[in-house]
């Protein structure tokens, strides 16, 4: 329950972490938007704006249009005028012709008043006709209408300048407009395809990759889930889903450090029921041997005290009881050491005989076939001083120690192979070594020694948390494992304790 609280709480921790709005999924969405209404305004206000050119072009072409009708207008009242001036200019009839030359110059003012706003060089024309138009009224002469006709002349110069400029500036407005319309539609199509190449960015590059890095995620916590070797996922994403990568990384990492525990907790369970069904067997099979034993025992005494007694010819030379009687005490003493060692340790720290429990664990582990071809020497210390630990922890670090000590001699030429144990006390604390003359180990593997999962024993010959149960247990005795090695000449494991001081609390 602890551990999966503790698990609960570090994930959490890692979702509860605040992110800037800046670096969120959310703040990212509100810059999207932002940016693309933005755009958007931008575009509206160029359309516009050349929207409101293209008015104004329509507008100057209405008024251009409206010109030019007065002009006409003008036009054909002037020709009309003309051919009356031409008419009568050689009338006899002064004062008739005067009459009808006014009524026509008198025509003219209202269409020479329109244009001469936007047109101020009609003004000295309409001021001679006006002057001429008097004339015609009050005394009209012939040399009046003579002026009359210079007049005319004159204005219609006049309005053919006037009328090529209204036509410059036709063609010139048209132009306007057209090259706005042009511009607009370009534009139009310039803005669409750069809106399109942007969204088609925004969703290769954020929604491709989010979708991507969920689909990474969703096949990582299915890995997870089913219990496979999966390496962390790797990003350098800021955002939310890049909290929750970091969650699930954290996640696996509680995961195995979880796994790691109980399969460290097996370890140990695995070795006391070893130890227990060793030690059960060893007293059934040491009852049931012993019982003959001390029958044999007791007539290889009887034959050699005969022997002796009678001085028999053929003692120690085809009769050997001593033989029988020494091999026969061998064997009670070896299922009595076994019976000794696998009798259950306590599970609480207590005050240990160190040197006595490497010498029992060095006599148990001669059994394993793999000691059979190495000479182990065990040279400890007579004044070695008590350490304060569980000696089941001590037990089990020496046995783990001592058979990969053994292993490490498989597939080695050289011999003889050898294991050396020692003990010794170096200031407060006692220290046992574990040396062997293998072939030892390159620098990156002895950096790696003690990590959970890694072996060099090759697939199902081990589990790869030897060492590192041996440094969890020698830790929880307040304890120092370090090991020593170079290629060609082989290993050295020390174990440092602490010495159990007086008073200790053995609780």
């Amino acid at each position: 329950m602890n551990e999966k609280s503790s698990i609960g709480s570090n994930i959490e921790r890692r979702l509860g972490a605040r992110l800037p709005l800046t670096k969120s999924l959310r703040g990212k969405g509100w810059i999207f938007t932002i940016a693309l209404g933005a755009y958007f305004l931008f575009v509206s206000m160029v359309v516009a704006y050349e929207r409101q050119t293209m008015l104004e072009s329509m507008n100057m072409l209405l008024n251009i249009n409206e010109r030019e009708e007065r002009l006409v207008a003008l036009n054909y009242a002037v020709s009309r005028t003309v051919i009356a001036v031409n008419e009568n200019y050689f009338s006899p009839d002064v004062a008739s012709s005067g009459k009808i030359l006014a009524l026509e110059v008198e025509a003219l003012i209202p269409g020479l008043t329109r244009l001469q706003a936007a047109y101020p060089v009609l003004s000295e024309a309409k001021e001679g006709l006006g002057l001429a138009l008097n004339e015609l009224v009050n005394s009209p002469t012939r040399a009046t209408v003579a002026d009359l006709r210079g007049a005319m002349h004159r204005l219609v110069l006049e309005l053919d300048l006037v009328t090529a400029d209204v036509a410059v500036n036709k063609l010139r407005i048209f132009e306007r407009y057209k090259n706005t319309f042009e511009r607009l539609t370009v534009e139009w199509v310039i803005f669409g395809a750069l809106a399109f190449v942007l969204m088609a960015l925004v969703f290769k590059h954020f929604f491709r990759g989010l979708a991507l890095d969920i689909d990474r995620v969703r096949r990582h916590a299915g890995n997870i889930i089913r219990g496979r070797e999966s390496a962390k996922l790797t990003h350098n994403r800021q955002d939310e889903l890049g909290l929750l990568m970091n969650s699930i990384n954290a996640m696996q990492d509680e995961l195995a450090k979880r796994d790691i525990q109980i399969e460290l907790s097996r370890q140990q369970s695995f070795h006391k029921e070893k130890m227990a069904a060793v030690g059960s067997l060893a007293a059934s099979v040491a009852h049931e041997i012993n019982n003959p034993l001390s029958a044999i025992v007791g007539i290889a005494e009887a034959m050699d005290e005969e022997c002796k007694t009678s001085q028999c010819d053929r003692y120690s030379v085809t009769c050997h009881p001593e033989m029988i009687l020494t091999q026969a005490k061998r064997v009670m003493q070896i299922t009595r050491q076994i019976s000794e060692f696998s009798v259950p340790q306590s599970q609480l720290p207590e005050l240990i005989d160190l040197n006595g429990l490497l010498r029992s664990t060095v006599n148990f582990v001669k059994f394993d076939r793999r000691f059979r071809q190495v000479d182990v020497f065990v040279v400890l210390d007579a004044n070695l001083p008590a350490v304060l630990a569980t000696a089941d922890h001590l037990v089990q670090v020496a046995m783990n120690l001592l058979i990969n000590a053994a292993d490490a001699f498989e597939n080695r030429g050289e011999s003889p192979p050898a294991i050396r144990v020692v003990s010794s006390r170096h200031g407060d604390y006692v220290m046992f070594q574990v040396f062997d003359n293998a072939a030892g180990m390159e620098p990156e593997i002895l950096e790696r020694v003690f990590e959970e999962r890694f072996s060099t024993k090759g697939p199902g010959r081990g589990s790869g948390l030897g060492l590192s149960l041996c440094r969890s247990l020698i830790e929880k005795a307040s304890g120092v494992i370090e090991i020593f090695s170079q290629p060609g000449k082989g290993t050295e494991v020390q174990v440092r304790l602490p010495i159990a001081l007086p008073g200790a609390d053995l609780a």
